[in-house]
């Protein structure tokens, strides 16, 4: 059924709570009649939006249609063309700025002109960052956020909101996360351990000594695997005898005064 028929309409609320005060079966199956309390209560309809819209227009930051008055108040130009938040942004410079300015006030009004995060440290509070001045007459502004700082902007009005004694560090902060969470885990049972021990407390052959005597030394290897339903271990060990060993590393000349005779011999334990 359409909104022309006599069961599509009223649309309005208004229209519908007033049809059911008066007799049922004569307005309500009546064309004309329902429009009437259409026209009637569009007009309620509007007036009601208004009278609930009405507290959030005395502040500028709720307010939408009364942006206007607020404008004038404080001596601005109507800028209808402009959106609300821009609108109001304009109105929180004028309206903050006469105000006594504290680092507190400070941050208050640079977070609603900005789009930024803004935190003021000076020689009373060192804030989060541990902000320590060299002078009491020093203050620095934190900014996090993202996009560009205007850093001029920034200045322009640090400048006209600071007391005229104090000097001020701007701090444009790059917050950067690094999660390791993904990084390659290493699994024990897949790792391979090999142990070189002395043997009757023999040197092992690290270049540590003379290669003419005979070293005695213990190996042992140990892996450690893991299987599809169990856990396997396996050792061995061997000792290795070796006799006028030497290597070719620039010790000797190679003139036929060092003989050649090296002997390795390997007994498995």
């Amino acid at each position: 059924m359409s909104e022309h028929e006599p069961g599509g309409f009223p649309t309005s609320e208004s229209a519908r709570r007033q049809l059911s005060y008066v007799t049922e079966g004569f307005y309500d199956n009546s064309y004309v009649g329902k429009w009437l309390f259409q026209v009637m209560g569009l007009e309620y309809d509007d007036a009601r939006k208004i009278l609930e819209e009405l507290p959030r227009q005395f502040f500028p930051e709720t307010a939408t249609w009364g942006l206007m008055y607020h404008e004038i108040k404080w001596g601005l130009p109507v800028r209808e063309h402009l959106s609300y938040e821009e609108r109001r942004k304009m109105i929180y410079q004028i309206r903050d700025f006469k105000a006594p300015m504290t680092p507190h006030r400070m941050e208050t009004y640079f977070t609603s002109v900005l789009d930024f995060q803004v935190h003021v440290s000076d020689i009373h509070d060192a804030g989060k960052y541990g902000f320590c001045p060299e002078h009491p007459n020093i203050f620095r502004v934190d900014f996090t956020g993202d996009g560009t700082l205007d850093a001029k902007k920034v200045k322009s009005m640090l400048d006209s909101l600071k007391q005229s004694h104090t000097v001020y560090i701007i701090n444009d902060r790059v917050v950067i996360e690094l999660d390791n969470r993904e990084m390659e885990k290493f699994a024990l049972p897949g790792m391979k351990i090999k142990l070189s021990c002395p043997f009757w407390e023999k040197d092992t052959v690290d270049g540590s000594m003379f290669l003419n005597r005979i070293l005695q030394k213990l190996h042992m290897r140990i892996r450690q695997g893991a299987a599809v339903a169990e856990n396997r271990e396996k050792a061995e060990a061997s000792v290795v005898f070796r006799k006028n060993q030497w290597y070719l590393d620039g010790t000797y000349r190679m003139d036929g005064a060092k003989e050649i005779n090296a002997e390795i011999t390997e007994e498995v334990l």
